[in-house]
């Protein structure tokens, strides 16, 4: 089942069918609600169904094989039944109909989307709540205020606490210095100025902390292996519509924000385009090329004829209308809502609710190599795939009812579109000449020295070639060599940037940036783009021993990129204009249209000195070794997927042992392993090391609740579950027991939890029945309040029926309707 869907239509379209069959409905049968066998009832007689175990795929929690299969009869015809070896246990389970064994598609005459159902082997067992799901949609987290905290002296203080005023209390615009809430503001910030310049003071001592130079402190963060952070460029992607199909797209193909009054598009040296040069707004370039084909333009989802579908958050995978045999793993298509599904107008469509998604696979024929089609209608498909990296961030809807008086159905609420382009901010500048290199300086005045009669040895100094770029900001762009997910193209470390530019010289040489020059000879021509604070760009060359020095009298010239940093970070739709090479021969008429559906991303401003200041001079500060507990247990911390660690050193008889207590989940030999591997370069010599889990401790805790009369006894628990429940609640807010909550050595409190309880409406009274640690019982949390954990113990209440274990949370309704 790929959508959820509030109207199940298909069911009465596939009985209307004269040669398709499917699922109906499933029972546990064989004695219990644990039986070992399936009664699996049809749409219509089953007794033409020659199914055997290989038909037939069981997956979800513990494993069961199908033994054998007791097709329908003349008493049951639309009943088989189908043997296990085994029961489930508490886990969801889907049966699934195929072909055979490694086929995906159903059997000939089984609709595929009746083809398999949900189940679960504990159904029968007895529960207060309603069993009807409750699909919630998770509502999207507040964003952290907008509050400058590089601001370092008494305006930029000042006005953040204005900024933060306006904010919290709209209603007060008070500007007058003699008013008492201006004067405290000003005393703050003066407050925070002195505390600003005392922390300004203790680094004066240090030649980084008298630097005014960007430039100059970038050396020195240099020398204590800091990294100084020259930002990045944005990027987005390009959707583009096309008239013809195999319309190819050149590389550095430039696209450019909308300027009202301009065609949106022309070709290099048109008045369109030097108009649009003219600009100051970001410009933007393909960073490969591109073929567009016109049934990418926009395509519509399919939904095998249900109604009020939508796209759950975190689907991988969809249907399209149509054999799009165009589309291949590796596009990248955007969905996006282009209606509004209450009202059903193009107006009140959602401008948040656009994804983009690298596709996987893509499924146009099934195993027999026949065109995929809906064996309903004959209606062709295509079925999409994409990795779980990008999967879906919110419901996405595909159909609705509107709120109109009668309601009117709305179909292709949401479309998919390719033709998209991977796009860069940045524009490029060729061929600028830097200057010719300058004779060195007069070489320095030798003598004899007093004692052997020689002459000193000096060395002669080299010419000082230092240009400068007439443009700037230089663009550092992150290399596009393939992507794994759109999710990583937008979100790409700045870290990985690098500056766009190489520098050619008469002597037939190229010159390539780096980092830094001292692992390089006088054989390596490269050279160092250094940034200063008005971000103008300065070209250091090598000096003969770190890098090759250029020689005096040779002239350079350089081809470097202009455009970095957030302003690239343009919003949705804000591309309109795209100009293509000259060389470009296809008719402009041919692009219909050049739009960004989605936001630019990725574009970081270079580190300012304030910042520079306040980090490097620390950034040696690192403990790469491991002496105390408290030394271990940072370290493995930092190991991923390790969710905490504490570190404890015991002797063992001959010498000591780091006993090294990690929480994951899951706890992986691999690991474990990871872990064991990170820690053991930063012991000390003569110290054993050990890796393991940490204790959990499973909490049973039951709670006896008086429920209003006014209220379901059954709305009453869902709404306790969802305060308690150990993951995440539909508002996006922690569950109380959520096992991020707890860590090592955490008293648990009684109060919290009565306190939780009594919040939620409908509770009249919340009694702590039993509260006490499954292994142990006899320690009385409920008379004492509270439990206590041991150094290296966790303490959990997963409420996870398979594993009890880990901990149980029980209700004990009373009252209510």
């Amino acid at each position: 089942m790929i959508y959820f869907c509030s109207r199940n239509n298909r069911r009465s379209l596939v009985q209307q069918s004269p040669t398709l069959n499917g699922i109906d409905y499933l029972e546990i049968v064989g004695g219990s609600p644990c039986g070992k066998q399936l009664a699996l009832t049809f749409l219509k007689s089953a007794r033409s169904l020659n199914l055997t175990p290989a038909n037939i795929t069981i997956t979800g929690g513990a494993a069961v094989t199908v033994t054998s299969i007791t097709p329908a009869t003349a008493a049951a015809p639309f009943v088989i039944l189908v043997n296990l070896n085994q029961t489930g246990d508490f886990s969801p389970y889907t049966l699934g109909l195929v072909a055979g064994t490694g086929i995906i598609d159903p059997p000939d005459g089984i609709d595929p989307q009746l083809s398999s159902v949900t189940f679960s082997f504990k159904a029968g067992c007895p529960t207060p709540a309603d069993c009807v799901l409750n699909n919630c949609c998770p509502t999207p987290p507040q964003p952290a205020p907008d509050i400058n905290y590089l601001a370092r002296d008494y305006d930029g203080f000042r006005q953040v606490i204005l900024d933060r005023m306006a904010a919290l209390n709209p209603k007060w615009t008070e500007t007058h210095a003699a008013d008492l809430g201006i004067a405290l503001v000003e005393t703050l910030a003066y407050a925070a100025d002195h505390l600003s310049y005392q922390q300004d003071a203790v680094s004066t001592d240090a030649y980084i902390g008298t630097a005014r130079s960007r430039i100059s402190m970038r050396r020195h963060a240099r020398l204590v292996n800091y990294q100084i952070g020259e930002g990045s460029n944005a990027r987005t992607w390009v959707q583009m519509s096309t008239a013809v199909d195999n319309l190819q797209i050149p590389a550095q193909t430039q696209f450019y924000v909308r300027v009202p009054g301009l065609a949106a598009v022309a070709k290099a040296g048109d008045p369109v385009a030097q108009q649009l040069a003219q600009s100051t707004n970001p410009i933007f370039a393909s960073m490969q090329a591109a073929t567009l084909f016109t049934e990418q333009n926009s395509m519509n989802f399919y939904t095998w004829g249900d109604a009020n579908c939508c796209l759950p958050a975190g689907a991988t995978q969809a249907t399209l209308v149509g054999n799009l045999t165009t589309l291949k793993a590796g596009n990248v298509l955007i969905f996006e809502e282009v209606l509004g599904p209450d009202t059903g107008n193009a107006a009140d469509a959602n401008p948040a609710n656009r994804w983009a998604v690298l596709l996987t696979d893509v499924r146009t024929t099934n195993y027999k190599s026949n065109p995929l089609v809906d064996p309903l209608t004959n209606q062709k498909i295509t079925q999409i795939t994409w990795s779980a990296a990008d999967a879906l961030a919110f419901p996405l809807c595909l159909s609705s009812m509107t709120d109109a008086e009668p309601p009117v159905m709305v179909v292709n609420v949401s479309v998919a579109r390719g033709n998209t382009v991977p796009a860069d901010h940045g524009v490029w500048i060729n061929s600028e000449d830097l200057g010719l290199v300058p004779a060195p300086p007069p070489a320095p005045i030798t003598t004899s020295t007093c004692t052997c009669g020689t002459t000193s040895s000096v060395t002669a100094p080299i010419p000082r070639f230092y240009p400068e770029l007439a443009q700037s900001p230089l663009t550092f762009s992150i290399p596009f060599s393939g992507i794994s997910s759109v999710s990583a193209f937008l979100a790409a470390d700045p870290a990985d940037a690098q500056p766009q530019i190489t520098v050619t010289s008469n002597d037939g040489l190229t010159w390539t940036p780096a980092a830094d020059l001292l692992s390089f000879s006088d054989a390596d021509h490269r050279f160092v783009a250094e940034i200063e604070n008005d971000g103008a760009a300065f070209l250091r060359f090598g000096d003969g021993q770190y890098g090759a020095a250029p020689d005096a009298g040779v002239d350079f010239s350089a081809n470097y990129r202009v455009g970095n940093g957030s302003i690239g970070n343009i919003g949705q739709d804000a591309l309109a204009h795209v100009v293509f090479p000259a060389s470009f021969i296809s008719p402009l008429t041919n692009i219909t249209g050049i739009r960004n559906p989605l936001a630019a991303s990725g574009g970081v401003d270079p580190e300012d000195m304030q910042h520079l200041l306040q980090y490097a001079p620390f950034s040696y500060e690192q403990q790469l070794r491991c002496v105390t507990e408290a030394d271990y247990s940072q370290a493995a911390s930092h190991v991923s997927g390790v969710r905490a660690a504490r570190g404890t050193l015991r002797w063992t008889g001959s010498w000591y042992t780091a006993f090294v207590s990690v929480e994951a989940a899951p706890l992986t030999t691999q690991l474990i392993d990871s872990t064991t591997a990170r820690l053991n370069p930063l012991r000390m010599i003569g110290t054993d090391l050990a890796v393991e889990g940490a204790v959990t401790v499973g909490l049973q805790i039951t709670m006896q609740i008086c429920v209003d009369p006014e209220h379901f006894q059954g709305d009453v628990y869902d709404a306790l579950m969802q305060v308690f429940v150990t993951g995440n609640q539909c508002n996006g807010q922690s569950g109380l027991l959520n096992a991020a909550n707890f860590s090592f050595g955490q008293m648990v409190y009684a109060s919290p939890l009565i306190a939780a309880a009594q919040t939620v409406e409908g509770v009249l009274s919340a009694t702590l029945i039993t509260f006490a640690r499954v292994d142990d019982p006899s320690i009385d949390g409920v008379a004492q309040g509270y439990l206590t954990m041991g150094r290296l113990e966790i303490p959990h209440c997963d409420n996870d029926p398979n594993h009890l274990n880990n901990g149980i949370f029980v209700l004990q309704m009373d009252g209510g309707k």
